[in-house]
């Protein structure tokens, strides 16, 4: 007895010096790696190191209120934020009936939540979003893309759920509550909305910016290849239908369906794509969303404010949110299934009667995230098809009743995953004989595909080496430019959980995976790794959630406020991406010198063969092109009566991206056969006139003059005209050596100057 009593006396003390010695860990781990993460040198801005950036944040913060002029830009100002009312207007029409949709979906398949909380509005908005993607691609294969089907469907789904609602509030309301005392209700009410608005104001800066630059034409490579120039041309078809040119477009197309679908219902593909990434944007937050509310589910609901706000001030959210990329919605879908699984398991051991519509959710989900990109196969179906199948024996239910259970839940996970991939498999294997085209051609093989392109392909979409993995270990942790250093200054208190909580370790398992299948199966380009971001987050949120004492409150109190006001300041000076954000849109849209050029210069009706170029979104001329990854048009053509060729094509010009070419052979390879003689042989056969040329002025010192100015034309005696646009640094010698084995004419030096040739226009003969 004396024991007993000895030990029940001293458990207090126990637990304030397991405190005491958890929080001194925290405190010294906090600072130190705050320390060495604003030490690091950002690998895309290698001039300076983080700390080095600091003086700058007050001004930064500034700008907030009192923007810079800026000459050289396009005009900006709240003046022009009316350009961009009919792009929020059009976007609220799909968010709403997102909205609706997906409460509909919800209470067809009988999944009981809450009425009002976080998990129901994500995984409403989750499966909303979804019938519109995959309703867009029906009606796209169909030929059938109509701006008037679209929005009925829309209204009307947010008009039965609206009143759905009505009628569930009527049948809930006391009787004669309306007569009741105001206070009863408000006080409640007001003390929840003012909590909400003080956990919003450190959180609204960040989603301004999102909205703003989600709002600005894009200017990312991928973007203007496929996943904003794929819906271009559906729209522009009024179909979808088999893309030969651009095998990008036969990938998985759930957030290009949604660009696809705001141009339908904007009636124009280049402000329906200022929609589409408005709409896209919303995965920012509604991942913030889904990270607190797995947060306050598997631990507090401080754990899940402080999760969401080290994602949402995370400059990788706002880069993500702000081009049109899939991984928004892969990093959304990913965590949303992570957590249906999680509530899925807690049925299972609760209630099991409910637990297999939980699992046919998250099987919905998962697919999603395939349907996003195929890297979601790995990422998320893989790895919760195993855990599924292993629940029943994991929750050591009924010895007779696990391998049944197990075969059931994992079949109406598959079923799921079936509904929303398995439209996007069915199109390719329609189309191509592949399902998962162009990838596993050994297996399946694929129309216009072959062996050559294959290997082209995998060798440009696979890890180089396995060398490398401390400097990958430190990419993701605190060494890529758009990291935030809450995430692995607070994911690692968590670990002191381990002997407390399971779902930690579970998490940190799920994590490795996802590490190590990025770094094992893909070439690693950095945001590839950004749908782990939000379980980072989480575990961040958790960790510093169970610290306490006040000495640590305050520590980590200065230390997260630093983060966030440093992340701030670091988007608004335009390191994470364009900050533009009141640019006038008629000036603020950049499209790559070449397609500026024939937008301004090509008479009406041309249509133009494009060699070497693929980022054509921006052009407002007919045209042919294809991508390094396809077969080239130009040398196919070649092949026989090229001259008819062109007139069979109505090509009136041909543009010849030497730049882009010259990057490609550095890179993924490129054809041998487009060379400058090719052209010039062409123009001696009389089937292509004297070019016009364009080309940048190759500095002699180490700081080149970097910014553009007024293109100065010269005429060669050749009968060629000359433009030079701007200026760029010299070629390295063994840059220049590589050049000269196939372009050496790229390289001429005219009136004392020392020239790179980036591109030349031909116009075809008649």
């Amino acid at each position: 007895m004396s024991v007993e009593g000895e030990t029940a006396a001293d458990a207090p003390q126990a637990d304030h010096r397991f405190a005491k010695w958890h929080s001194t860990i925290a405190i010294v781990w906090l600072i130190g790696f705050l320390a060495f993460f604003y030490c690091q040198t950002p690998p895309n801005n290698p001039t300076y190191r983080r700390f080095e950036f600091w003086p700058q944040v007050p001004f930064r913060l500034l700008d907030l209120v009192d923007p810079p002029a800026d000459a050289a830009a396009p005009p900006s100002g709240w003046s022009f934020f009316p350009q961009r009312l009919d792009l929020m207007m059009t976007a609220a029409i799909i968010l709403a009936g997102a909205w609706g949709i997906g409460h509909l979906c919800l209470r067809l398949l009988r999944i009981p939540f809450q009425s009002r909380c976080a998990e129901r509005t994500v995984f409403a908005f989750a499966l909303g979003l979804a019938t519109l993607s995959l309703l867009t691609l029906c009606c796209g294969l169909a030929g059938r893309l109509s701006a008037e089907f679209f929005a009925t469907f829309i209204l009307a789904a947010v008009a039965v759920e609206s009143w759905l609602r009505l009628q569930t509030w009527r049948r809930t309301q006391p009787a004669g509550i309306e007569n009741g005392p105001p206070s009863a209700i408000s006080k409640p009410l007001v003390g929840r909305m003012v909590t909400l608005g003080l956990s919003i104001i450190p959180i609204a800066p960040f989603l301004l910016a999102m909205l703003l630059g989600a709002m600005l034409p894009s200017s990312d490579f991928d973007v203007r290849e496929y996943h904003l120039q794929g819906p271009k041309e559906y729209y522009q078809a009024g179909q979808i239908t088999f893309l030969p040119h651009n095998v990008y477009t036969s990938f998985p197309f759930f957030t290009e369906m949604l660009s696809l679908l705001s141009m339908t219902l904007r009636g124009d593909w280049f402000r329906g794509a200022l929609v589409g990434k408005t709409v896209l944007m919303c995965f920012g937050p509604l991942t913030g969303l889904a990270v607190y509310a797995a947060g306050r589910r598997w631990f507090s609901p401080k754990a899940g404010w402080l999760a969401a706000l080290v994602y949402l001030t995370m400059p990788w959210t706002f880069r993500i949110s702000t081009i049109a990329y899939a991984e928004g919605g892969l990093t959304f879908f990913l965590f949303v299934s992570l957590l249906a699984f999680a509530i899925a398991v807690e049925k299972l051991r609760d209630e099991p009667s409910l637990a297999s519509r939980q699992f046919f959710l998250c099987g919905l989900l998962s697919g999603c995230a395939m349907a996003c990109k195929y890297t979601g196969v790995v990422s998320v179906v893989v790895p919760l098809f195993a855990a599924t199948y292993a629940v029943p024996f994991a929750l050591q239910l009924p010895a007779e009743k696990r391998r049944r259970i197990a075969v059931r839940i994992t079949a109406l996970f598959l079923l799921g995953t079936t509904v929303t991939i398995g439209p996007w498999l069915v199109k390719n294997l329609v189309e191509t004989r592949n399902p998962v085209y162009p990838l596993m051609y050994t297996l399946f093989g694929g129309h216009d595909w072959d062996e050559t392109l294959n290997t082209k392909w995998r060798a440009g979409h696979s890890p180089s080496n396995y060398t490398d993995l401390p400097q990958s270990m430190l990419e993701v942790t605190a060494g890529n430019d758009w990291l935030t250093p809450l995430l692995f200054g607070l994911a690692p208190l968590s670990l002191l959980l381990f002997r407390r909580r399971q779902m930690d370790r579970y998490l940190w398992l799920y994590l490795l995976w996802l590490f190590a299948t990025w770094w094992v199966l893909t070439h690693r380009i950095d945001r590839f790794w950004v749908p782990m971001t939000p379980v980072i987050a989480v575990l961040a949120g958790m960790g510093a959630a169970s610290i306490r004492g006040k000495s640590w409150r305050i520590v980590s109190g200065c230390g997260i406020a630093a983060a966030v006001l440093f992340n701030l300041a670091f988007i608004i000076s335009g390191a994470a991406g364009n900050n533009a954000f009141l640019a006038d849109i008629k000036h603020a849209q950049q499209p790559p010198p070449g397609i500026a050029f024939l937008n301004n210069e090509l008479p009406t009706n041309s249509r133009v063969l494009m060699v070497g170029e693929a980022q054509v979104f921006d052009a407002e001329f007919l045209l042919v092109y294809n991508t390094v990854f396809d077969h080239s048009i130009f040398e196919l053509w070649s092949a026989s009566d090229i001259r008819q060729r062109f007139r069979d094509g109505n090509i009136t010009h041909l543009f010849v991206n030497w730049q882009e070419i010259h990057r490609y052979r550095t890179t993924y390879g490129y054809t041998k056969f487009v060379t400058p003689e090719r052209f010039s042989a062409l123009v001696d056969r009389g089937i292509l006139n004297p070019p016009t040329t364009l080309a940048v002025e190759l500095s002699m010192t180490d700081t080149p003059q970097q910014q553009r100015f007024q293109p100065r034309q010269i005429a060669l005696p050749s009968g060629e005209q000359l433009m030079i646009y701007n200026v760029r640094p010299d070629f390295s010698e063994k840059e220049r050596r590589e050049l000269a084995e196939w372009g050496a004419k790229l390289l001429p030096e005219v009136n004392g100057r020392r020239l790179f040739i980036v591109g030349q226009v031909y116009e075809v003969e008649q």
